[in-house]
């Protein structure tokens, strides 16, 4: 008989060649199995097709073992950044972030771009965001950043590593080096990193990102993108909400992982003073946002209720010191009220009655529900002269104003931008009705006046400091604008002179933002129609009926702005 040519594996592995003339070779008996001249002899046709699928799994295996091994080799580790910022290097890799951080890196796509800003560009960017952003977006504190960036080796392991992406997204596009990237590419990288941080914040629920997509609510809000910037703020809303925000804030930290009245959450409690105020800060820029995008909006907003009894941010003089500097139990002992808590209790407080008020419904066409709303108008807009001519307030204001303070300054023209939100659905009756009801010409007053009042703020403003401003001022500005055009149109008046001061605001809020040159065109557009009936406008009819805020036609201009511009109008 014949014995098979094949070898077991056993065998084959220790180089031990099979005895052919014997059942067992001897060195598989002591191991407890079969010869593979026994086994051939029992499953002649499948040993040899085993073996080979056996031989081919091993070798795939060590193929896959290999390759996990030249990946590990080629990462690198985050070191020294580049002298100059150069997109045309695409190193993967730049960034080496171990478990269990894993997928908060791959959240992140590739990192090559960032690394590529040295390390004094990124202080340079940092100074920027400082200087000319941070002063009506105050949710960081200036010292711990730079300090950061001064002191950590490497920023992948920096728990502010989103932050710093964050400005320099926002700062980069209006920022130039020395040898500057092109608009559109520092534009390109800009986008990128927003992507990257929102894609980020998704899977990764901390303080750092929270604030990373607050900060990039800037772009989209400066780009006229409202739906995108909405969609952001409600992320925001429902992170902070995650991290207990509000229960720090309302109930200052007394619910958390204690026994009391108030049922406790097992959240982690703040470290430090800076850490405490900066979530208190990253809490109201979130209501900030919330409740100002939406002024003039009828629409079921779900807004949070104010609370009377809360945390509020500290004074910034104190915000400015370091904190082992401070002699201060809490930031928020101090007594000395700021600009932008101010500002804060403006948007929070006084504006959440106007929306109340806006979300109500009445008949148009019955004279008493007119009677009545213009009952209540009148009762909210009190309330608000009231909050206005209060001696710390009237002085804060003032001195701000005077001063060009851009928190100061957004206060004032977003008080104006809320009379006039208040009151121009009343001011000038819808189509149809205007002859049985007629003008009421207390509200028409009131807006112009409210009109008057910010062009005269706007002229008090240096040109380079209202470009430095907060792009939700371009919204105020149109208001107050697009009244004045609609009430001259539909009365038949002369247009106001103090539009002009208007356009030039937009004019020189345009030079940084896109939103504010949209909004500019619409209104040359507006003051060349003047003569034209509304029916042969065109612009979107909307714009000439009060009964629709800002915001809702707001989509129909945008759609109206591109058509124009390819159409190369």
């Amino acid at each position: 008989m014949e014995h098979s040519k094949v070898v077991c594996a056993s065998c084959r592995q220790r180089k031990i060649k099979c005895d052919r003339k014997l059942p067992d070779c001897g060195f598989c008996t002591q191991i407890g199995v079969r010869c593979c001249y026994v086994q051939s002899q029992k499953k002649r046709g499948l040993r040899a097709g085993y073996v080979s699928t056996l031989e081919s799994r091993l070798e795939k295996l060590e193929q896959e073992v290999q390759t996990l091994k030249t990946q590990q080799q080629s990462v690198v580790p985050y070191g020294d950044v580049a002298e100059h910022l150069t997109p045309q290097s695409h190193h993967d890799g730049s960034f080496y972030i171990s478990s269990p951080a894993a997928s908060r890196s791959e959240s992140c796509g590739t990192d090559s771009d960032f690394s590529n800003l040295s390390l004094a560009t990124l202080k340079d960017l940092c100074s920027v965001w400082f200087e000319r952003y941070h002063p009506w977006f105050p949710i960081l504190h200036k010292l711990s950043v730079l300090d950061t960036i001064q002191s950590t080796e490497s920023l992948a392991d920096s728990p502010l590593l989103m932050v710093l992406k964050a400005i320099v997204a926002v700062t980069l596009p209006h920022w130039s080096l020395t040898n500057p990237l092109s608009e559109e590419q520092r534009k390109k990288l800009s986008e990128q990193f927003r992507k990257q941080l929102i894609l980020h914040s998704i899977s990764d629920l901390s303080l750092q990102s929270l604030q990373a997509v607050l900060i990039v609510t800037i772009i989209d809000f400066g780009a006229g993108r409202l739906s995108e910037f909405w969609n952001l703020v409600a992320l925001c809303k429902r992170m902070g909400v995650q991290l207990g925000l509000r229960d720090l804030v309302a109930n200052q930290g007394n619910n958390f992982n204690n026994l009391s009245t108030i049922p406790p959450r097992m959240l982690p409690v703040p470290k430090s003073l800076i850490e405490q105020e900066e979530k208190i800060r990253a809490y109201w820029m979130t209501e900030i946002l919330d409740s100002m995008s939406s002024l003039g909006a009828g629409w079921n907003l779900s807004l949070s209720r104010p609370e009377n009894e809360a945390w509020f941010p500290c004074n910034e003089t104190v915000w400015a010191f370091p904190e082992n500097a401070t002699a201060f139990s809490s930031f928020g002992d101090s007594e000395v009220s700021s600009a932008f808590t101010i500002y804060l209790n403006l948007v929070i407080h006084q504006l959440y009655q106007i929306h109340l008020f806006l979300q109500q419904s009445y008949d148009a066409t019955s004279a008493v529900d007119r009677a009545r709303w213009q009952a209540q108008c009148i009762n909210v807009d009190n309330a608000l002269l009231k909050w206005r001519d209060s001696d710390l307030n009237a002085k804060n204001l003032d001195q701000a104003t005077s001063t060009s303070d851009s928190t100061g300054v957004l206060s004032a023209v977003t008080f104006n931008t809320a009379v006039i939100a208040l009151y121009q659905r009343l001011a000038l009756p819808p189509k149809g009705l205007g002859e049985v009801h007629g003008p009421w010409y207390h509200a028409i007053q009131r807006c112009l006046s409210a009109c008057d009042e910010m062009s005269s703020v706007i002229r008090a403003v240096a040109d380079a400091d209202l470009e430095n401003m907060s792009p939700h001022m371009i919204f105020c500005i149109f208001v107050a604008a697009r009244f004045y055009l609609v009430h001259a149109k539909i009365l038949s008046v002369e247009i106001p002179r103090s539009l002009d001061l208007l356009i030039y605001g937009l004019k020189t809020c345009g030079q940084r933002w896109y939103f504010a040159r949209r909004l500019e065109k619409v209104i040359y557009t507006a003051i060349a129609e003047k003569r034209i009936p509304v029916v042969r406008s065109s612009l979107p009819q909307e714009f000439y009926d009060l009964q629709y805020s800002s915001l809702d036609i707001d989509h129909a201009l945008s759609l109206w702005a591109e058509d124009t511009a390819m159409s190369g109008v």
